[in-house]
């Protein structure tokens, strides 16, 4: 087992460590134990499931409804976890039509092509 401080556990995923414990006061992330001095440690769970939320949060997915699916699954309440899967996947569709149109719209005024220019002159600086 591998076994993170609150700081590890924040490096590793490449948020601070403000971002861990907000995860943590939402319901998101749980230490598996406390050492006696009140450090709280996490396993490699809590360090996937930070990844998943931080990617959820990328995709457009709030954490209001991460923190309630995970509240669900932690209930065992299947029907309310597919529920917010259903809207999770509903979600998602919506922002790769959403990218699907603005490609579309680019592609029609000529840009298309200059897209991956553009994206690497801004990674660049």
């Amino acid at each position: 087992m591998n076994a993170y401080t609150i700081s590890r556990l924040a490096a590793d995923a490449g948020v601070s460590t403000s971002v861990v414990r907000d995860y943590e006061r939402r319901g998101l992330l749980c230490p598996c134990r406390c050492t006696p001095a009140g450090y709280r440690i996490y396993d490699h769970r809590a360090l996937e499931c930070l990844r998943l939320v931080l990617d959820a949060k990328a995709a457009g997915i709030s954490l209001a409804t991460m923190t309630e699916l995970y509240r669900a699954q932690e209930d065992g309440n299947r029907v309310a976890v597919k529920a917010v899967l259903r809207e999770i996947h509903t979600a998602l569709d919506q922002h790769e039509n959403a990218i699907a149109r603005f490609r579309d719209r680019l592609a029609g005024i000529g840009m298309a092509e200059d897209l991956p220019t553009i994206t690497a002159a801004r990674s660049r600086s």
